[in-house]
């Protein structure tokens, strides 16, 4: 699960930058926050918990770095990719 988490947030930025004329390093940044928004959204409206049982709030730390770790790397190969794209039409 951790390697999937890191795989995804790699490949996030690494895709708004070939699809889009947004900049990957933004996004390599801003996914992390999506991804710990809606994880707090599942902890704390929708996961079903036992009576007296605390939400998972580790849940998104965990998620929220593990796409961090993911994210950074994958929006500097997303800018790399994207100013090689923009250099070469050009």
């Amino acid at each position: 699960m951790t390697w999937a988490i890191i795989a995804i947030g790699f490949l996030v930025p690494v895709a708004v930058g070939l699809l889009t004329r947004f900049q990957p390093m933004i996004a390599g940044f801003l996914w992390p926050v999506v991804v710990a928004v809606v994880t707090a959204i599942y902890v704390f409206a929708i996961e079903p918990r036992g009576v007296g049982e605390e939400p998972q709030k580790i849940a998104i730390t965990f998620y929220a770095l593990f796409s961090l770790v993911g994210g950074v790397p994958g929006g500097l190969v997303g800018w790399i990719l994207q100013h090689k794209r923009l250099t070469r039409d050009a």
